[in-house]
């Protein structure tokens, strides 16, 4: 009779649950797999064929057939090798589940039986085991799976998983040991305080890390900009243990290195990118660098470089912190509640500005640089920052007073602070409101709330026309 086993398609970051269809029958021997494979899912019968007989078990000399369903969602990849290969062993009789429960798997057979990770395990894994089903998985995803409802089976080798199946061990393999979580590490790439002759920029840098602000950083070439990125990733907190699990599971989407870091994402893309490559999208609707970067910081170097149409894309994201993407019917959204850090030169040769007026750009270069953003991204970003060059020798200056990971400190106790308080109304005196009419709804919202980051920083409970003056500084443009 057909036997079934469950596992799941990578849908975006998701997995989407599959039912594995197997029927062995008496007729001319002949494998098919249907239901919308791609051609890694129909190369698989000859990858399973060789890895039954290494396992030791005997290929079926009759008319299989595999049915993954549902029939109209595309299956791609080879993590469904381990669950076809248990399928035909039930399906001939070779094997027998004793076990409670159903029987999912997820993992890729090596022609020698060995049992590989998928890219997306384990995404794929977890809602097999949300359904409470016995989950046969490599041994290396088991690792980082923490308590869960399910039952984890950790396999190396087909073998091992027939044998686990067919009840001929004494309970599952134990677990692999978990590595405990590192401790904080007090090693930083950039230290904030080496940035000398940029106090107002570094200061902005604090408040984008504390108030999780977009921030745009322009100027001459020289002057700190990218440094002054980058240093926003050193300040920012490590993430909780929810925001662990997030970032872990949509690396492990993307084939990345799935580790139990501490430290939140940092993607820079190149600005030759596309719109797919930044948001999400193309044919697999896979996630782009802004998903990559989720919790963490997307460094756009340059921004005046990057082409107009990926940049235009950015507008809905950094508004609702997601990318909801639709093609031929399906909806996906990508979670993207990332910084951004943007960098740019008013101009291609950057000297727009210089006092002496030594630039000779062209006026398509001049259109390059990041004063030629449109409108709605620039309001997109509450932090806009102009730096200069300092008019005394940077040796002459003295090395900022904070430092790195002392910012780091006061960014977690402001983030910790902002959650107690999370609607701050209106904060605004009268006096300030008429010096900031005009404005629209957006600026309005963003100034609030740079404000109110700005007070707790400074261990102030009430938000004062002082902390209004510099969030409204700080942002920008309209002053």
């Amino acid at each position: 009779m057909p036997t079934s086993v469950a596992s799941t398609a990578l849908v975006g970051i998701e997995g989407v649950p599959v039912e594995v269809e197997v029927d062995v029958a008496p007729g001319i021997p002949a494998t098919r797999i249907v239901g919308l494979p791609d051609t890694a899912v129909g190369e698989a019968r000859e990858r399973i064929r060789s890895a039954i007989r290494a396992a030791g078990y005997t290929w079926p000399a009759r008319r299989i057939t595999i049915n993954l369903a549902p029939a109209d969602l595309r299956k791609s990849g080879g993590s469904f090798d381990l669950a076809i290969a248990i399928g035909i062993l039930l399906a001939s009789g070779q094997i027998r589940h004793r076990g409670k429960g159903m029987l999912a798997a997820i993992g890729e057979l090596a022609l020698d039986g060995r049992v590989r990770s998928v890219p997306g395990a384990l995404p794929l894994a977890l809602p097999l085991l949300s359904a409470g089903h016995r989950v046969l998985l490599p041994a290396s995803v088991a690792t980082l799976l923490g308590p869960c409802r399910g039952e984890v089976i950790p396999v190396a080798t087909l073998a091992d998983a027939a044998s686990a199946v067919d009840g001929r061990v004494a309970g599952p393999p134990p677990l692999p040991e978990v590595a405990s979580m590192p401790a904080p590490s007090k090693e930083v790439a950039c230290e904030l305080a080496s940035i000398r002759g940029q106090p107002i920029a570094s200061r902005a840098v604090l408040i984008a890390a504390c108030g999780r602000f977009p921030i745009l950083l322009e100027g001459p070439p020289g002057v700190g900009k990218s440094m002054l990125a980058r240093a926003l990733h050193e300040i920012l907190p490590d993430l909780a243990v929810e925001e662990r699990s997030e970032v872990a599971s949509i690396a492990s989407a993307g084939g990345h290195a799935v580790g139990l870091s501490l430290r939140p994402p940092l993607r820079a893309p190149h600005h030759d990118i596309t719109v797919a490559g930044l948001i999400g999208g193309g044919p697999r609707m896979t996630p782009g660098e802004l998903t990559w970067a989720h919790r963490g910081l997307l460094l756009l170097d340059e921004i005046g470089e990057f082409r107009r149409d990926a940049l235009e894309a950015l507008r809905e994201p950094l508004e609702r912190g997601s990318v909801d993407l639709v093609r031929a019917g399906r909806a996906v959204r990508f979670p993207a509640d990332a910084i951004v850090a943007a960098t740019g030169n008013p101009c291609g040769c950057g000297e727009l500005e210089h006092p002496s007026g030594t630039c000779r750009c062209l006026p398509s270069a001049r259109r390059r640089g990041s004063l030629s953003l449109s409108a709605p991204i620039r309001d997109r970003f509450p932090l806009r920052v102009r730096l200069a060059r300092p008019s005394t020798p940077l040796a002459a200056l003295p090395r900022g007073e904070l430092t790195t990971l002392a910012a780091r400190e006061r960014a977690t106790s402001v983030r910790a602070a902002l959650l107690q308080r999370p609607d701050g109304g209106d904060v605004m005196t009268p006096a300030t409101r008429r010096t900031v009419e005009g404005l629209g709804v957006r600026a309005w919202s963003q100034i609030e709330r740079i404000a109110m980051v700005v007070a707790l920083l400074d261990g102030r409970e009430v938000v004062g026309d002082a902390d209004v003056a510099e969030a409204i500084h700080l942002h920008g443009d309209h002053w």
